[in-house]
């Protein structure tokens, strides 16, 4: 392997299938260099590990680029900081996120396009298939002693130029819960694909069988039917108010957040009741692709009592959260039915 003299102008470390998340609604940073929408900060931005996170000195780290390439690759962490990088706000979630759940979350990610370094490799015409290689491993039921977590994208959606790998969250290195010191950002794709801790990068022209990639995030159906998770849906969820919220004013403002991946959020409805008309909610910024965008609705309250408030959004192709799920759904992933909450408004 080389180590690339002149690279992107650059790079140079364990809970058995586990879910950790905060214990605490996310809450968000605004300010003057803050993109359009809301940033989660870095401690409350939902954690989602299959295997216990690995620490990894930056001094001994690398990178490598092999497979189906002219000239493979070794990157350092240094090379990774000389790089010509880029600075995205990305909207990140768990295939299995609950409606209205913590799953989810807004940040400024900086890295360099994963495009610049298979170029640069002289990646075959014969490539399909980018695999992710982490360096988290474990085991646990069902699961492989010694298994590393790895996943596997297609050769143009590592092409795109949505796709990074990252360094930095939110303007700082990646906390070791987080990826440190990189990890893959395929952004408008659920979080599993946005590999942590990476170690290699391996293009190849066969379909990639590894663990993660076949026994899991994969949306199954009564008949039998099996397809990958990628693109991530329309969705959207209440920040204000909260569940069991108590409320003393006849007029509320209510708030939240609205994303649909790689496609731009077109509207965001709420209602006050089951069954009930959905309301038109305003948008607060022009919505964007990847980034989600805040949204806000005042509430005129005509009486005290209990409500139920639902919210759900629709998509630039018309795509709209669903009522109810997919019966025929077999699986726990692509969760997007309108986000529920009950409040108590006081007399």
């Amino acid at each position: 392997m080389l180590v690339s003299p002149g690279l992107v102008p650059g790079f140079r470390s364990v809970q058995s299938a586990l879910l950790l998340e905060n214990a605490h609604p996310v809450p968000f940073m605004t300010g003057d260099s803050a993109p359009p929408g809301l940033i989660s900060s870095n401690p409350d931005f939902f954690v989602r590990n299959h295997f216990r996170t690995p620490q990894i000195s930056s001094d001994s780290w690398n990178l490598v680029v092999d497979g189906l390439v002219s000239t493979p690759l070794k990157l350092s962490y240094s090379d990774l900081l000389l790089a010509n990088s880029v600075r995205r706000a990305v909207t990140m979630e768990c295939a299995g996120n609950t409606p209205g759940g913590i799953g989810v979350g807004n940040a400024l990610w900086t890295g360099i396009p994963l495009a610049e370094l298979l170029k640069q490799a002289g990646a075959k015409t014969a490539a399909t298939t980018v695999i992710l290689h982490g360096s988290d491993s474990g085991s646990g039921e069902g699961v492989p002693a010694n298994t590393h977590f790895a996943r596997a994208i297609p050769f143009e959606r590592a092409m795109n130029a949505s796709t990074l790998l990252a360094y930095e969250m939110n303007g700082s290195p990646l906390p070791a819960d987080h990826g440190f010191p990189l990890r893959a950002l395929v952004a408008g794709w659920y979080g599993m694909d946005s590999v942590k801790w990476l170690t290699r990068i391996e293009i190849t022209s066969q379909p990639f069988d590894g663990y993660f990639q076949q026994q899991h995030y994969v949306a199954l159906t009564a008949n039998g039917e099996r397809r990958p998770i990628t693109r991530m849906l329309v969705n959207s969820k209440f920040l204000r108010p909260s569940e069991g919220e108590e409320i003393g004013s006849k007029i509320y403002r209510v708030n939240g957040v609205a994303w649909a991946g790689e496609r731009k959020i077109a509207k965001v409805e709420v209602r006050f009741s089951p069954g009930g008309s959905w309301q038109p909610a305003s948008v607060d910024a022009q919505p964007v692709a990847l980034s989600w965008t805040s949204w806000r609705y005042q509430w005129q309250i005509p009486s005290a009592g209990k409500y139920t408030l639902e919210v759900r959004a629709s998509d630039e192709e018309g795509k709209t959260q669903p009522d109810a799920r997919d019966p025929g759904r077999q699986d726990a992933y692509e969760l997007n039915t309108p986000h529920g909450i009950t409040v108590t408004v006081r007399p």
